[in-house]
């Protein structure tokens, strides 16, 4: 959301107030932002269509150019900071810490590697999209209870707490045993 957007809905909750309503000479000011505004929405609409459009080795590329210049501007502005920190004003110490986390940052010291695998994680992720949902193996079955007979035909139930798996008796039969 830009500027003009945040600027609208301001406008907005402002206007619900009775004795804001009333002052005309805002109205020109409040137009001015409702277009400004409007003309974002475009924009960001634009934008949108054209991502999407993209394929996925452009789309990696393109987030990667996007986010370079994201981090460009806010270079510029503490470049804009440091100058004034001439004039007397001071900068602040994170400010100063930041600077050496944009300049680490992959969208300014592009790698290669990095983009490849991030491009052929990409392409495998489109073909399983393509191919559906990948098949998760099915869960066996579990047996809570079987049921045996013995020779005189009775029943013997045989349920899943039954199993030993640390063999207990075994143990116990040999340790008597002994």
């Amino acid at each position: 959301m830009g500027f003009f957007n945040n600027m609208k809905n301001i406008k907005d909750k402002a206007l619900e107030n009775e004795k804001i309503q009333n002052i005309e000479q805002l109205q020109v000011v409040f137009d001015a932002i409702d277009d400004q505004a409007e003309k974002e929405d475009e924009k960001n609409q634009k934008e949108k269509e054209y991502y999407e459009s993209l394929t996925p080795e452009q789309k990696i590329e393109y987030n990667r150019i996007k986010k370079r210049n994201k981090n460009l501007k806010r270079l510029g502005m503490y470049g804009l900071t440091a100058a004034g920190m001439a004039t007397g004003v001071g900068i602040p110490v994170m400010m100063a810490a930041n600077i050496g986390t944009i300049l680490a940052d992959d969208s300014l010291t592009f790698d290669e590697e990095k983009h490849e695998e991030k491009l052929k994680k990409s392409t495998r992720k489109a073909k399983r999209a393509v191919q559906g949902n990948p098949q998760k193996q099915k869960k066996k079955p579990r047996q809570y209870f079987t049921i045996d007979y013995d020779k005189n035909g009775l029943p013997q139930v045989s349920t899943l707490v039954d199993f030993d798996p640390y063999l207990l008796d075994f143990r116990y039969e040999e340790l008597i045993r002994k």
